[in-house]
């Protein structure tokens, strides 16, 4: 089994308290699986057990541990992930500050 990562932009369901305050979020996932249509599978249903719905991948790549070394809290997810299955890191936003961040760019 390989361990994929992804980066997701997901938002709040409404059954998820955090929408009535949040808007979204930018997930870190790492999945344990055997196919990157498996890992898909399993990402997604990672997030809609957190309550979240998948808008979609920024990237998707398989990972090894080596890389995350020097990155105390993504090393910790990679390990969660290979030993439970699943593991996200969750960047949630609000409309105010995504309008924020947009503005800055301008």
């Amino acid at each position: 089994m390989s361990i994929y990562y992804f980066l997701i932009e997901a938002v709040p369901m409404k059954n998820n308290p955090e929408s009535e305050y949040l808007d979204g979020a930018y997930i870190n996932c790492w999945v344990k699986a055997d196919s990157t249509k498996d890992a898909i599978k399993k990402a997604k249903e990672y997030i809609k057990c957190e309550k979240w719905k998948w808008l979609y991948a920024e990237d998707m790549y398989t990972v090894e541990r080596e890389r995350y070394l020097d990155e105390p809290d993504s090393l910790e997810a990679y390990d969660t992930a290979c030993e439970y299955g699943a593991m996200g890191v969750f960047y949630t936003f609000s409309d105010d500050v995504k309008e924020e961040e947009e503005a800055d760019k301008m």
